[in-house]
């Protein structure tokens, strides 16, 4: 059973859904925690909220129902757990190095596209 573990938690919505990050406390929960998600042992999270716009599609032959969450109205809760009710959830422990190292190459990126427009003005 995993315990309560302080965080700070950044939460941001892409194409995909919800981004999350955490920056988890250097406390023996914390670490415990971190260490089982990076090891693969939790990878799963739940999260309570409201909704302000969906989709809902219904395939009445198969009997199956799906729900597109378009736009959160609010988060109330975010958990680390074993088992997800949404297949679709994954978690996976990065370094702040790696976000560090992801949004250089952004910028980088940003950099050299402006260089060839300027190039061609």
């Amino acid at each position: 059973m995993l315990r309560q573990v302080i965080i700070t938690l950044t939460m941001n919505t892409n194409d995909k859904g919800l981004r999350i990050s955490a920056d988890i406390i250097g406390t023996n929960n914390g670490t415990d925690v971190y260490k089982l998600i990076k090891r693969g042992d939790v990878n799963k999270m739940s999260f309570a909220f409201t909704v302000k716009s969906e989709r809902t599609e219904v395939d009445k032959e198969n009997r199956i129902y799906t729900r597109t969450i378009i736009v959160f109205d609010k988060i109330y809760d975010v958990a680390v757990v074993d088992f997800s009710v949404y297949d679709g959830i994954s978690m996976q422990a990065r370094s702040k190095e790696y976000f560090i190292d992801l949004e250089k190459d952004l910028q980088e990126k940003q950099r050299r596209k402006r260089l060839l427009l300027m190039t061609y003005l």
